[in-house]
């Protein structure tokens, strides 16, 4: 069930990802969902390793990243989000549904919804405990709310969820939609370039030495000094 709301309820957004490396689309989503004024404030929680997902950048690497990206955002931003490393914590990953019952336990004022974009949000109904193999995504669907973003160039942006939790979900603008916000901080970049963008795209660019647009320009002078991608 829903948690209760009351004046004093906190609502914390959680956004989810391997940041492999944090970009500019990230930090889009968080705004894009900030705007809908239901949320207090945004958790972005770096993944560990995972089953389903081959990551290149070292779990610390990503959080030191992630944190270094927070501390170039613009003060609007800064302020409603937080970097958490409670998943990187864990002994072993054990999915979404279980991270949202622990925070849910141990934060008990407070509410829990989770950001995801399109793509994700499709791929809900199979998400699972990896320890115990037990799927558990429709829990997750039952339980909380969800923020989701279309992603007009996705392939599936046209198919249905197969499960219709209408009362849980809300849709957000895409993020290359024109009026839903000031992206002044991208430096002047396009919503749809944004949009399009995924760690993968920045991984390669970054590989090739590339000054992309996309990452914060001192967090891109960490990344290569780093070497990661170079080396991957």
């Amino acid at each position: 069930m829903k948690p209760q709301e009351s004046e004093n309820t906190k609502k914390i957004g959680i956004l989810g990802a391997a940041f492999d490396p944090p970009h500019f689309g990230h930090f889009l989503l968080a705004q894009t969902a900030l705007a809908t004024q239901e949320i207090d404030e945004i958790w972005l929680v770096p993944s560990p390793d995972r089953w389903d997902k081959k990551l290149i950048g070292p779990a610390e690497q990503r959080l030191s990243w992630l944190q270094a990206a927070l501390k170039d955002c613009p003060a609007h931003l800064k302020q409603k989000l937080s970097v958490s490393d409670i998943e990187l914590r864990l002994p072993a990953y054990r999915g979404t549904f279980w991270l949202l019952s622990q925070l849910r336990r141990t934060h008990p004022d407070t509410q829990f919804s989770l950001i995801l974009g399109w793509d994700s949000f499709l791929s809900l109904p199979a998400w699972r405990d990896p320890t115990t193999n037990v799927i558990n995504g429709d829990e997750i669907l039952k339980t909380t709310r969800l923020y989701v973003s279309p992603r007009p160039v996705h392939p599936d942006a046209a198919q249905p969820h197969p499960a219709n939790h209408p009362n849980g979900i809300v849709m957000l603008p895409a993020l290359d939609d024109p009026s839903s916000g000031d992206v002044s901080w991208m430096g002047g970049i396009t919503r749809s370039a944004v949009a399009a963008l995924s760690s993968s795209l920045v991984r390669a660019a970054l590989a090739r030495g590339e000054n992309i647009p996309f990452v914060f320009s001192k967090l891109q002078t960490e990344i290569e000094k780093s070497d990661v991608y170079t080396k991957s």
